[in-house]
């Protein structure tokens, strides 16, 4: 495991000192700015060159903003006003990415229609086995809490950058620490400063009947149960405050220091479904209510339960391995997922590929990370108040992958 950090103390009193969403946010642009704008450089050769009208990207990105809460609106602003990039591609990076990738990707040789992906396992305590778990830093105890692991699949060749985020407490809201898209505002998992991790699968299940407006985005929903939940129980008061027919289709895992849950949010029935069970996994249909099964979906969640089923305890080696595997592939069928052999450019723009694994431990705000595939690259342990690596922060160990 790669532990080496840089000297980062200058950031870190910076964060620290952020004293609003929007400043808060304007450090992280110019934190990540070389990666975002080379993203939006990309970005922007592709539709130029393909001929792609933005103008209906655009109007469904404008309207989904008026969901956001206005702290987060407010921190993309700022963001906005920070990069030195096409501000119309920019939104559509930020608010309408999957749909881009559909419009770049058309052609023969792609995985799927939409390419949206992820393949996510909890862990209840009861079924981990004790490794030394991550310190906590509190009475030098060690956590031994329910484990999380979400391997974050998406499209696009290497154009959403990642990068770690640490967002520290501000007003009377929690910080968060996670690993995500540079330069965006959503978030789909992470571990706030209590140790409540959220992380989510994306499920196709929308509803005609509600304006994106109303729809509050799932990336939104998470940040938001970071923000402001420091357990469980909170997090879903948070989801039933909230009419489910406003939500986005999606399976969302939790966990505390003692309690570990998956909850399927289907705005189409507005049912929300409890999977409680030791062991969890999903990928992008529901298991619990009827949805969409794309086969990739189908393949990856059998071989998942194949990987957790019987009565072994598990520990976070487990876990990447689980989060390496290639049966079915290695391609789009694949726990870990990489281009199908024999597409390339611009057809295999609208694949899938593992961008990030990430696994969490309840009631410990600690994250173990690999960017990118996670069977080619190192892994990385960062915790919340703690110096971050230089290369992550900024984006720069993506950007080096890739050139």
């Amino acid at each position: 495991m790669d532990d080496t950090a840089v000297d980062t103390t200058a950031y870190s009193d910076a964060i620290v000192g952020a004293d609003s969403f929007a400043e808060q946010a304007r450090r992280r642009a110019e934190t990540e700015c070389e990666a975002v704008e080379w993203a939006i450089e990309e970005l922007e050769s592709l539709i130029a060159s393909q001929n792609v009208n933005l103008e209906p990207l655009l109007e469904y990105a404008r309207r989904s903003k008026e969901s956001l809460p206005d702290r987060h609106l407010r921190a993309y602003e700022a963001m906005a006003e920070t990069f030195d990039v096409d501000p119309d591609v920019y939104e559509a990076y930020v608010f309408a990415y999957a749909e881009l990738c559909e419009e770049l990707a058309d052609g023969e040789g792609r995985s799927e229609k939409n390419p949206k992906g992820c393949t996510n396992a909890l862990v209840a305590p009861s079924k981990v086995e004790s490794d030394g778990g991550f310190d906590t830093g509190v009475d030098d105890t060690e956590g031994t809490g329910p484990l999380v692991l979400k391997n974050r699949d998406i499209a696009g060749r290497g154009t959403r950058p990642k990068s770690v985020v640490e967002q520290p407490p501000i007003d009377d809201l929690y910080g968060f620490l996670t690993v995500d898209t540079c330069g965006t505002i959503s978030t789909y998992k992470g571990v706030n400063d209590q140790g409540l991790v959220a992380a989510n699968t994306f499920i196709d299940s929308k509803r005609d009947d509600v304006d994106p407006e109303d729809q509050l985005r799932n990336g939104t929903v998470i940040r938001m149960i970071l923000e402001e939940c420091a357990t469980v129980d909170e997090a879903r008061e948070l989801l039933e405050s909230h009419p489910t027919r406003h939500l986005m289709g999606q399976t969302l895992f939790l966990a505390d220091e003692i309690d570990a849950i998956l909850l399927e949010i289907d705005p189409v029935s507005e049912r929300i479904a409890v999977d409680d069970d030791r062991i969890v996994t999903r990928t992008n249909h529901f298991a619990r209510s009827e949805s969409t099964e794309t086969e990739s979906s189908t393949k990856r969640r059998r071989r998942a339960l194949e990987l957790l089923e019987g009565d072994e305890q598990l520990d976070r080696e487990d876990l990447w391995t689980f989060a390496q595997d290639h049966a079915n592939g290695p391609g789009d069928d694949s726990i870990c997922r990489h281009p199908e052999p024999g597409t390339d450019e611009p057809h295999a723009f609208g694949q899938l590929t593992t961008a990030s694994t990430a696994i969490f431990e309840g009631g410990s705000p600690v994250i173990e990370i690999a960017v990118g595939n996670p069977c080619e690259t190192g892994r990385t342990r960062c915790r919340f108040g703690d110096e971050v690596p230089t290369d992550l922060r900024t984006g720069r160990r993506w950007l080096d992958r890739l050139r």
